[in-house]
């Protein structure tokens, strides 16, 4: 289990903490609008019962400043073709869900484009991601926007993974 926080903070960056099932703690500042991403991750991960991708691995222990790191000091875990297949695909699922939630003045047929793009990379297409699942998922992406963006300065937006 992970416990997802968003702190929302309107002249300050956002922070992102991580609350293990131990009770440790990793957490990271945010880019502007990155919060967008960790939470088309929420969506994805959860709808489609991911356990190795991004918040995933943060719950086994990897910290979130990790994934930033240069490649020679990120954990073995996190190198190049070490990292979960599921994480890749996770991210371009959440990449593409980013794009399409936030473009408003271009349809994209999510399927299909997720398809084309993981035969391209070589990566498998999840078996669960179908167009009722895909329903979940913007369903789920749309409520947690909604909710961010409706927050007030200073609170945070919470959100408990089974992973």
């Amino acid at each position: 289990m992970l416990t997802i926080q968003l702190h929302k903070h309107t002249n300050k960056p956002t922070i992102l903490t991580c609350i293990r099932a131990d009770k440790s703690k990793t957490w990271s500042k945010l880019h502007p609008n990155t919060e967008y991403h960790d939470l088309a991750h929420i969506a994805v991960e959860e709808s489609l019962g991911f356990k190795n991708s991004f918040f995933g691995m943060v719950a086994t222990g990897v910290n979130i400043t990790d994934f930033e790191l240069p490649e020679h000091r990120k954990p073995e875990t996190l190198r190049g073709t070490n990292l979960p297949r599921e994480s890749i695909v996770t991210e371009h699922l959440v990449n593409l869900l980013t794009i399409e939630q936030l473009n408003t003045k271009e349809t994209i047929n999510f399927i299909e484009e997720t398809q084309k793009i993981l035969k391209e990379n070589n990566l498998p297409y999840p078996k669960n991601l179908t167009e009722a699942s895909l329903h979940i998922i913007r369903t789920k992406f749309s409520h947690l926007i909604s909710l961010w963006k409706h927050l007030k300065d200073g609170d945070y937006l919470e959100n408990t993974l089974n992973v």
